[in-house]
């Protein structure tokens, strides 16, 4: 300690609160006279996986420096900050002056050494899609090392609520209709043929048959709740349809869409082989899936899919290796034969035989978004985002070095339903749509809740952006991001209103009670009426008419990316004079042509883990 200004402390146990993803999370710092002996931090209120190495790696470089001055996670700088800075708060209380910590060198750490490696498949990014390929690389016998560039994996998966759509009917026939969905089907029936394309056209006639059989069983007895293979086909293909600024239209490819939607139900069976445990107590359904179809993990989120893919890449003998960062593909006689990278500040080099792509889109690269935008007015400069900051466009850029087509890259989805603050998706109430209704500054409804995503979110910036959903205390019940521990919380920390009236809650969001009023009950007669002619709402569930009442403050955020590396049904990714590039796959939010426009709830699941497994079969039967 010779070398540091002395401190002294006030020794003792300090409780303190550290700022996470998700909002504040408690955390006790031990002190002695003159050291930080210990720091714990109570992550149970952050979402699994996003910040992992945080509660370890900066408590860990403080307790070594005994010093504030340390380098925070990639990926989870909030999270590092807020341990710094709670560890700054228990040093204040007990008596110090934490700038002085603040001013003492870094920890020194190893730096890595050159390396060079062979594998068969190197598959690059550490999400949803990378993990897939990687997964079915080894199953296929082959040897496979994954490179991450970031310090975790897990991408924008474990930052998802987990809903997986695929249409399951043999299950989904055993729950009730809920009242209004039957529109939604005569809708799709009624449908002009002149208003589809013709690939979908001969798909879009049996789908009629369908609806028109099910209409006829169900009439005048209780409803169940209908799918099949080729609504989700079809309802992607309408859900993507989209022109834009400039006139254009698009719309998903179908041989991707069928592909996509033939297989997705394989893919939750695979991932149940792999360990993934499934909730067949009900149907999810997150905002923008158009229909209840979503697979959701007994527990743990998105989390529950990396950490049993990771668990079986690693038990099969995969390396995964993190801080790699791929930053050029290495071709020979016109194939694509492994990959360069900086791992750790050192050079990293992957010789293979094959190469898969799933890094990811490009929604936390601000200058990439506006660049390529063509589908709103303006992308601003301090745009927030659901993302994790991984996802910035690297594999797009790799594919691009080797003449790599792109397909519908000015297509950019906002999710609405974000934290005004931060962007994230886990603060608040995220459930069912079917369960809350969405309200302006005003106190007044303003958008059909169960809209797609681009439409509820173009309703909200017309409204001013911010917004609140608005539930009563049954919502807890269908919630599946939460506990009544993680409500109180998010209470006490104002990211969530709650109050005993509707009146009082009114008051509190600086809405005029009377006119909050008016409007939850009459969207309640809509519930009894299973009808709402204001909005056209397609289903209803719950009603708000239980105290509590809640408020969760919502504003639009960049989610998805839809375009991308453009890729055939093997996953191939294809070049500017329409041939496959040997050697590379894609598989993910780095590839295009599957959501087109907008991309429905719960289909990003279903592409990346289908698309993920058909790459890394594909690369490995390549290999």
């Amino acid at each position: 300690m010779s070398e540091f200004k002395e401190v002294t402390f006030k020794p003792g146990t300090y409780h303190v609160r550290a700022n996470g993803h998700n909002g504040s999370l408690p955390m006790t710092v031990e002190l002695s006279e003159h050291r930080i002996e210990k720091i714990e931090v109570d992550s149970s209120g952050e979402t699994k996986g996003i910040a992992s190495p945080v509660f370890t790696e900066v408590p860990q470089d403080i307790i070594a420096g005994q010093t504030l001055n340390v380098d925070t996670v990639s990926g989870a700088t909030v999270s590092s900050h807020g341990i710094i800075d709670g560890v700054a708060d228990a040093v204040k209380e007990a008596g110090a002056d934490p700038e002085v910590l603040r001013q003492r060198p870094k920890p020194e750490k190893e730096t890595a050494q050159d390396e060079s490696l062979e594998t068969d498949v190197v598959v690059v990014g550490g999400g949803g899609a990378g993990l897939s390929a990687a997964a079915a690389s080894l199953q296929s016998g082959k040897k496979v090392i994954l490179l991450e560039k970031f310090p975790v994996i897990g991408g924008n998966t474990v930052r998802t609520g987990g809903p997986m759509n695929a249409a399951d009917p043999e299950w989904q026939n055993k729950f009730e209709a809920l009242p209004g969905e039957d529109h939604s089907l005569e809708e799709i029936y009624n449908l002009d043929e002149s208003e589809i394309d013709q690939e979908y056209l001969e798909d879009f006639r049996e789908l009629r048959k369908q609806i028109k059989a099910y209409l006829e069983e169900v009439d005048g007895k209780d409803e169940y709740l209908f799918d099949s293979t080729l609504f989700h086909r079809i309802q992607t293909y309408l859900g993507g349809k989209r022109t834009d600024l400039k006139g254009n239209q698009v719309y998903g490819n179908y041989d991707l869409v069928k592909t996509l939607t033939d297989n997705v139900l394989d893919s939750v069976h695979w991932l149940e082989d792999i360990g993934v445990e499934f909730n067949y107590e009900s149907v999810a359904m997150p905002v923008g899936a158009m229909w209840r179809r979503g697979h959701q993990p007994t527990s743990d989120n998105g989390y529950a899919y990396v950490k049993n893919l990771e668990k079986f890449i690693l038990d099969n003998g995969g390396q995964i290796i993190t801080d790699a960062r791929v930053n050029e593909l290495i071709v020979e006689d016109d194939r694509v034969v492994g990959v360069k990278a900086d791992h750790q500040g050192a050079s990293l080099t992957v010789r293979a035989k094959a190469v898969v792509l799933g890094s990811g889109g490009f929604g936390a690269n601000t200058k990439m978004l506006q660049e390529y935008n063509t589908y709103w007015e303006r992308i601003d400069d301090d745009i927030k985002t659901s993302n994790s900051p991984a996802i910035t466009g690297d594999g797009i850029q790799l594919g691009e070095q080797v003449h790599a087509d792109l397909v519908d890259m000015g297509m950019i989805q906002m999710l609405p339903t974000c934290d005004p603050e931060t962007g994230a998706l886990f603060t608040g109430l995220q459930v069912p749509p079917a369960n809350f209704l969405m309200v302006n500054q005003e106190g007044k409804r303003f958008v059909n809740e169960f809209g797609t995503r681009d439409e509820i979110s173009k309703a909200a910036i017309a409204n001013g952006s911010l917004f609140y959903l608005i539930a009563d205390d049954e919502i807890k019940k269908t919630a599946y991001n939460t506990s009544q521990e993680k409500i109180d919380q998010q209470v006490e920390d104002g990211t969530l209103f709650r109050a005993d009236t509707i009146g009082e809650l009114a008051e509190q969001i600086g809405v005029e009670p009377s006119v909050l009023e008016e409007t939850v009950a009459t969207y309640n007669s809509y519930v009894d009426q299973g009808e709402d002619p204001d909005f056209y709402k397609n289903a209803f569930d719950l009603k708000v008419e239980v105290a509590p009442f809640y408020a969760t403050p919502r504003k639009p955020a960049v989610h998805h990316t839809m375009g991308g590396l453009k890729i055939d049904t093997d996953a191939h990714v294809i070049n500017q004079d329409g041939e496959i590039i040997k050697g590379l796959y894609a598989a993910g939010e780095v590839a295009g042509g599957v959501h087109a426009g907008n991309r429905l709830g719960g289909n990003a699941l279903a592409d990346i883990f289908t698309y993920g497994r058909i790459a890394g079969k594909n690369a490995s039967q390549e290999a």
